[in-house]
């Protein structure tokens, strides 16, 4: 969403071999920030650019899913006074809504990606129940979605969940399906660690590989 041109070319992902279970996404880039202000601009930038259009049941429907991950570098000082980095990743993930393409009247190209974000959210649920359920496989590559979200669903992380439901009758459908799928997610089981301590050696040489490969 930060592409400087309107680049709608199919993401391409390929396996972190340096983390296990982490992906590299062909031509993202980072942005440094030093403040809350320059986060929340980088936000408003790509947000802007999100693809929405309107239907029957929403005048600004997302017809994308939105994926905002902010890496935070903090400095300490160890028992020896080496100076080292602990390094955190913060996920923020906005899912468009399923969508019944005869309600919502989507046709044509609109009715398309209404079937590439349902495709999307079933592999979604998939793997949820599958987390759930403890089952010895997890189908994290059948969706770049999944593979994308890997460390966040089933790692060693904190997750929250906010599910968006409306109060109209009309809707009814929509909100039991909503919030059956926070239901299962909820109890999915997380084993998170605190944040690995880096010298700046060991960050340095972790650049490098990253630049080599």
């Amino acid at each position: 969403l930060l592409s400087a041109a309107d680049d709608v070319t199919r993401l391409r992902l390929y396996e972190d071999s340096a983390r296990k279970g982490s992906v590299i996404i062909q031509g993202l880039e980072e942005v440094q920030v030093h403040s809350k202000r320059e986060v929340y601009q980088i936000l408003e930038k790509g947000s802007a650019k999100r693809q929405t259009a309107a239907t029957l049941m929403n005048a600004h429907s997302s017809r994308s899913h939105t994926v905002f991950t902010v890496t935070v570098h903090m400095k300490e000082s160890s028992v020896e006074g080496e100076e080292v980095l602990r390094i955190g990743k913060l996920n923020l993930v906005d899912l468009a809504g399923s969508e019944n393409v005869g309600r919502s009247g989507a046709m044509d190209k609109r009715a398309r990606e209404a079937g590439n974000i349902n495709q999307s959210l079933l592999t979604l649920g998939r793997v949820i129940t599958c987390l759930v359920e403890r089952a010895p496989h997890i189908p994290y590559r059948e969706s770049k979605l999944t593979r994308l979200l890997q460390d966040s669903l089933g790692g060693r992380t904190k997750t929250s969940i906010i599910a968006t439901i409306s109060p109209a009758g009309i809707n009814l459908e929509e909100t039991l399906s909503t919030l059956d799928y926070a239901h299962r997610a909820k109890n999915i089981t997380n084993k998170p660690e605190v944040n690995q301590k880096l010298s700046k050696k060991a960050v340095l040489k972790e650049y490098t590989e990253e630049i080599e490969r």
